[in-house]
């Protein structure tokens, strides 16, 4: 395993904990989410295109990479439009956690469309899966149950990590039938730009941009690339059975920042479920 692979796979890990802590503190305060969506969309449309500038290469609009590039586009704007709405009315600790285990989705998703199999180390992999979002999904310490609220963004934050897995499986399925990664990327963006015009225009109605707004769109745009351009060069160089466990496991710094930011306290039960979902991403991503 080249050094440069482990490195920007754990630039990557980094990169999306730190976005996920950009979604936590832009919903500390009533913002509009479609500015933020359209504004992160283009920084990530300009800088992809900019990419394949430098590097030679062109986009692609042939069917497989249409069919597939719309289908993931959406999937993955719509599973990151719920992550933000959750991000308000959850910790980031049991957002960004059960987020980030859409790998459990996506092995069941590729079971029945891909003819993948699902080996007995993944079934214990889909175990402490689900043992995470039981250990989450608790009564709190006071002993008094969640709000109707919160239990209706738990069912929202699941809903998106199962949107995220069918982005994964449409990606997964285009690149095996030969659709264009980069224009698929770009793809992505656009679908952002286009979600984030919608939530502005038909739920929020109302655009206004403010320098604080501008200043959250450019750094979660770039982190946003960061973590697409990082994912996707380490793939180049390294093993995906070593760089996909780590990359995946944003959450375990996201939850770190938030708690070095006293966003939320640091307890044994958190520390159980991060470890949980650690051990289960590495399962769920074993080759054997």
């Amino acid at each position: 395993m080249p050094l440069s692979a482990s490195i920007l796979a754990m630039l990557c890990l980094l990169a999306a904990g730190s976005l996920d802590l950009v979604l936590k503190l832009y919903t500390s305060k009533p913002r509009s989410q479609g500015m933020l969506f359209l504004g992160i969309g283009l920084i990530w449309a300009m800088l992809q295109w900019f990419n394949m500038e430098i590097t030679g290469d062109s986009f692609s609009f042939d069917p497989p990479t249409l069919l597939y590039g719309i289908s993931a586009a959406v999937f993955v704007t719509l599973s990151n439009i719920l992550l933000l709405e959750c991000m308000a009315h959850l910790p980031i600790s049991l957002a960004s956690t059960i987020y980030r285990l859409n790998t459990i989705p996506l092995v069941v998703l590729a079971f029945f469309f891909l003819d993948e199999q699902i080996t007995w180390i993944r079934l214990l992999g889909i175990g402490f899966g689900l043992l995470t979002v039981f250990i989450l999904y608790r009564p709190k310490e006071d002993g008094n149950e969640l709000s109707p609220t919160n239990s209706k963004y738990v069912g929202l934050i699941v809903l998106a990590c199962i949107l995220r897995a069918f982005y994964g499986l449409f990606t997964k399925t285009g690149m095996s039938y030969g659709a264009d990664v980069n224009t698929m990327i770009f793809m992505g963006a656009l679908g952002w730009c286009g979600g984030g015009l919608l939530l502005a225009f038909f739920r929020e109605k109302r655009i206004l941009m403010t320098l604080e707004k501008l200043r959250f769109i450019g750094i979660g745009g770039l982190l946003v690339y960061a973590v697409v351009w990082l994912l996707t060069n380490a793939l180049m160089l390294g093993d995906a059975s070593f760089i996909l466990p780590l990359t995946n496991m944003g959450f375990v710094a996201a939850f770190l920042f938030s708690i070095l930011l006293r966003l939320e306290s640091l307890n044994l039960r958190k520390i159980v479920a991060i470890v949980s979902a650690a051990i289960a991403i590495v399962l769920l991503t074993s080759s054997a």
